[in-house]
């Protein structure tokens, strides 16, 4: 065989399409399950609504997904641009920052919003008239910071410990609510706190130093002052 006819059958074999991808073994067709792997994670969810009877058949939903980044910028931008393409309701965002500058224009827009997030003290307080800031804002999460306060506080009370050190790092756990997540979380405790007469509090970020310098930290800001009795 020449070495001319060589060439051309190796580039008609490379050119050849095939479907699936083949191997020494054999040619692997596509699996069964694929269908529902590509399928879109939207058309899952309505799926499932649908066949749990939560939404009537004849309604067709049209998702306009925007990526907020966990940033409040991009979310505020993204919620101005589903408004300009008549969004009838906002599912999400989840990031605290975000549902913040978004929960306080929807209803301006007269969508609501519905999200998993919205942990922090503010997002508990009433949101039933127009005047309410995060009015059309809805919670479906079956806990917030303040329960999480509550609860401690609860403890404090119950051993009438009076005196606490809140420590905490400013962006510890944000993959749950976002930047700050901590920072928020101890917000909402000093919150609870200050409706207490009689506990005395102090803060610490243990972001503001260096692991090395903990044991020092801990005596200058705990030390006699919240120490022993």
């Amino acid at each position: 065989m020449g070495f001319r006819k060589i060439v051309t059958l190796t580039i008609l074999w490379l050119m050849h399409r095939t479907e699936g991808k083949v191997t020494c073994r054999e040619m692997q067709l596509p699996h069964h399950c694929n269908a529902l792997c590509n399928t879109n994670h939207n058309d899952l969810a309505v799926y499932e609504a649908r066949s749990r009877n939560l939404l009537p058949y004849w309604l067709k939903l049209k998702f306009l997904p925007q990526d907020d980044q966990c940033d409040a910028m991009y979310a505020q931008i993204g919620a101005i641009d589903s408004y300009s393409r008549c969004v009838h309701l906002f599912l999400g965002p989840a990031c605290d920052y975000c549902v913040a500058v978004v929960g306080r224009i929807v209803k301006f827009f007269g969508a609501p919003l519905i999200t998993t997030g919205g942990f922090t003290f503010d997002f508990t307080e009433q949101k039933v008239e127009c005047k309410d800031e995060y009015f059309m804002t809805t919670r479906i999460g079956t806990l917030a910071f303040r329960d999480i306060a509550n609860f401690l506080v609860t403890i404090m009370d119950r051993y009438e410990w009076r005196k606490v050190h809140l420590l905490y790092a400013t962006n510890g756990q944000s993959q749950i609510a976002g930047r700050h997540m901590c920072q928020l979380m101890m917000k909402s405790m000093v919150e609870l706190i200050k409706k207490e007469q009689n506990i005395t509090y102090g803060t610490f970020d243990v972001e503001a130093t260096t692991p090395s310098e903990y044991p020092e930290a801990l005596r200058d800001h705990i030390g006699n002052s919240y120490s022993g009795k």
